[in-house]
């Protein structure tokens, strides 16, 4: 049992263990031994050695250092595996590959932190090309929605890269188990980002205020945002060739991204009210 430490709740742990869905995850990333790949939450490994089988460099990161100390130990003399103990929310990518090109993202991300880490890889100054992630999978649709309709973290990524949901994954795929079903997600990078990178932060605070009132007309959801008369949203939405009576969750990419920049034309971004634990 030494090499298989408890999961710690305070960290979301669940281990993914399916050879089945660890083998969809690689042949979906389709590594090489060309490539240079991060991954976050390496966990027990399972996911680390298969990837590490196609002769990738690999980065695993993990914060637990019981599992740093125990099962992946073994993993870390692997001539291709490093493995990094570091917190996710605190790793750079511009200073893990300053002398690299580009390099790929793979990860079972923890489902309390996954958005978050996963926006700041995807709209961070040293993006990955492409992105193969796994997230619970209410997150996971709500990044390619079937429907047409995007929520907070669709608007925002969907800024910086081209989503595609893959498939799902059932909670017995996992130890311990959890209690809702999991998504696989691929995100590959766009050449020209529709927002500029430096303006991300601003841009995800400006999709969280357009989403303040999300089952109300987009006119009232932006007046409540951003401290607006109904009369001043209906006029910018108007400008943006945006109906008022739509609800925010109908706009697209190409909507969002116009109004946000008539927006900031008129200064009146500066108005928006960010939840100060906004885990989107």
């Amino acid at each position: 049992m030494a090499d298989h430490p408890p999961p710690k709740k305070s960290l979301g742990q669940h281990f993914l263990h399916d050879k089945k869905v660890l083998s969809r995850i690689v042949k979906s990333a389709e590594l090489s031994s060309r490539d240079i790949v991060l991954e976050i939450g390496a966990g027990r490994g399972h996911l680390t050695r298969a990837m590490a089988g196609t002769g990738a460099q690999i980065i695993a990161v993990e914060i637990d250092d019981t599992l740093v100390q125990g099962p992946l130990a073994e993993l870390a003399n692997m001539p291709n595996v490093d493995i990094l103990p570091a917190d996710a929310l605190e790793v750079d990518p511009q200073d893990l590959f300053q002398q690299s090109g580009q390099y790929k993202f793979v990860a079972n991300l923890p489902y309390h932190i996954g958005s978050k880490i996963l926006r700041n890889f995807i709209c961070g100054s040293r993006p990955p090309v492409e992105s193969i992630v796994m997230l619970q999978r209410e997150v996971a649709q709500n990044l390619a929605p079937k429907n047409g309709k995007l929520g907070i973290s669709g608007a925002v990524l969907g800024a910086f890269a081209d989503c595609e949901y893959l498939f799902s994954v059932k909670p017995s795929s996992f130890r311990p188990v959890p209690k809702v079903m999991s998504g696989v997600v691929k995100l590959k990078a766009l050449n020209c980002p529709k927002i500029q990178r430096e303006e991300s932060k601003t841009y995800f605070n400006f999709i969280v205020g357009g989403f303040a009132a999300p089952r109300k007309q987009i006119h009232n959801s932006l007046a409540n945002g951003f401290g607006l008369s109904g009369q001043e949203a209906r006029e910018i939405l108007l400008s943006c060739g945006i109906d008022p009576m739509r609800r925010p969750g109908t706009l697209q990419i190409v909507d969002w991204v116009a109004l946000f920049y008539t927006m900031h034309g008129r200064a009146t971004l500066s108005k928006t009210s960010v939840p100060s634990k906004c885990d989107f």
